[in-house]
């Protein structure tokens, strides 16, 4: 059996191996912590942990980063038990050749659950060479909790911990402008840390920290808006793991694939930025801006609601995998379509910039070598549905006077998908073709309710389901039953899927 990826192994061995990765040096494995990480998942490692450790590689940064987990994930055990290293492997297309490279990553020292590590978490709010806050706590992370204890060991809410962890900090360092920190949230909400921001104040006005601290961080922490693109499906199957393992001559229980293509863009005073975090200059995927509107807008709407919009259709359809669906001649037609005649035309961004990017997702999606499951864009499903697609559904309402027709289709697939038929240890289970599949999403509860009085094969149930879910404003924040023809789209739908499956039913509208 192969040894287990850590720094002994990466400083003592020659790691001879038919595929050679980059591997960190000995300075930058024992380069001081300088960053704090909320959250552990494939996006920050295969993206903004991919920036750090290039920087660090070209010696452009000589720091480290500690993440913070919420829960007591097993991740943090195997972060710890690898000293914080983990492999990339980044393999895709680019420029129209193939790529393929292994990167032994060295961003990361050290996983802390906060729950047992609350304290040691606060020290690093102590330490003036700390400045910068990393996060990605998916996009329901970023909620005001009014009844957050800030006291608390640790405080529940991802805003709460923040916001004790920077008044830790203002009551340490004084308050001093240089004690100031860089937010940097790349949850997948619209204006993610102008949001963040006005939560952290309003929680240190509800547990009176006093206007000193709000003060300090008014003016000196700088919290900006970002945006992240890279697929990253995280760890491979099994098949694959074994194969990579044995091609780098190690175990790695940590292994993270993603593609080549890269986007960070940062919304702020560039220099301002740059002062307190100079990695982020390492990279041509990395965009500082004063305004991110139209990058985020291309991404949000293009490649994260084309993936959402599509993704229970697939499913539904017997396919597993991103890469399946644009095989699949009736899916691949679906997407395509989906994004070039009813997501690109609602964009109030350039056109040409647009379709450009559009034409990208299409080949993005397309990328053999990425095993992107279906069932893992299900996660949050409904709030991904909301922000990724509801202003979509409306804009083309208001400019083509009726609902768009695939979208409408895609919705109904995932009123289908959201169907549950059981729970079992607190999991809400659908079913497609015999076999249980988990339904992870905060409204599944919901769902469960209103479907247990709904029957497919009667039409006056499933149009009082359609209407009860459209009208769900604290879902959609908009009243999506009175939407034009929406309502009525999704409800035929719902009806054909039910009576001649749903590969039949979209095969019909793709072919129109």
């Amino acid at each position: 059996m192969s040894e287990r990826l850590n720094q002994q192994l990466v400083l003592k061995s020659k790691l001879d191996t038919n595929e050679k990765p980059y591997l960190p040096t000995k300075a930058q494995i024992e380069a001081p912590d300088k960053i704090v990480q909320f959250g552990s998942g494939a996006l920050l490692r295969g993206l903004i942990d991919f920036f750090i450790d290039k920087a660090q590689r070209e010696g452009k940064f000589d720091g480290r980063t500690v993440i913070v987990n919420n829960t007591k994930s097993g991740r943090s055990t195997r972060f710890n038990e690898q000293d914080g290293l983990f492999t990339l492997c980044v393999e895709g297309f680019s420029k129209g050749e193939t790529v393929k490279e292994y990167i032994v990553n060295a961003a990361i020292s050290k996983a802390l659950p906060a729950a047992d590590h609350w304290q040691d978490i606060l020290a690093y709010a102590r330490n003036p060479e700390v400045n910068t806050v990393i996060s990605n706590t998916t996009e329901i992370g970023i909620t005001l909790h009014k009844d957050d204890d800030l006291k608390a060991n640790p405080p529940k809410s991802f805003p709460g911990k923040l916001t004790a962890f920077l008044y830790e900090r203002f009551m340490t360092l004084g308050g001093s402008a240089d004690s100031g920190m860089l937010i940097l949230p790349t949850e997948l909400i619209l204006d993610n840390g102008s949001k963040l921001k006005d939560i952290v104040l309003e929680l240190s006005v509800i547990n009176r920290l006093g206007s000193d601290f709000t003060d300090w961080i008014k003016e000196h922490t700088i919290f900006c808006n970002t945006l992240v693109d890279r697929i990253v499906p995280g760890e491979p199957e099994e098949v694959k793991q074994q194969k990579i393992e044995e091609e780098l001559g190690f175990e790695d229980q940590l292994l993270t694939i993603s593609e080549v293509y890269r986007l960070f863009a940062v919304e702020g005073d560039k220099e301002k930025i740059l002062a307190k975090a100079p990695w982020l200059a390492v990279d041509e995927g990395i965009i500082i801006s004063e305004d991110i509107t139209p990058y985020r807008e291309r991404k949000l709407r293009i490649l994260n609601g084309g993936h959402t919009i599509s993704v229970a259709a697939g499913y539904l359809c017997a396919l597993e995998t991103v890469y399946d669906c644009m095989e699949d001649e009736v899916m691949s037609q679906f997407i395509s379509k989906v994004i070039k005649k009813e997501i690109v035309p609602t964009l109030e961004i350039d056109q040409k910039m647009a379709s450009d990017f559009a034409n990208d997702v299409l080949d993005r999606f397309r990328n053999p070598f990425l095993n992107h499951k279906l069932i893992s864009i299900t996660l949050q499903y409904t709030s991904k549905m909301n922000m990724r697609n509801g202003l979509t559904f409306k804009r083309y309402c208001d400019k083509y006077g009726e609902a768009p027709e695939l979208m409408s289709a895609g919705f109904a697939a995932y009123l289908m998908f959201l169907r549950p038929v059981k729970k079992e240890d607190g999991t809400y289970y659908g079913e497609f073709n015999g076999q249980n599949y988990p339904i992870n999403d905060d409204q599944a509860d919901y769902f469960y309710q209103i479907w247990m009085d709904a029957d497919l094969n009667d039409p006056v149930l499933v149009n009082d389901l359609v209407d009860k879910v459209l009208l769900n404003q604290q879902i959609w924040e908009q009243d999506l039953k009175n939407l034009g023809d929406f309502a009525a789209k999704v409800k035929h739908y719902l009806g054909e899927f039910e009576q001649k499956g749903v590969r039949a039913t979209l095969a019909e509208i793709v072919n129109k």
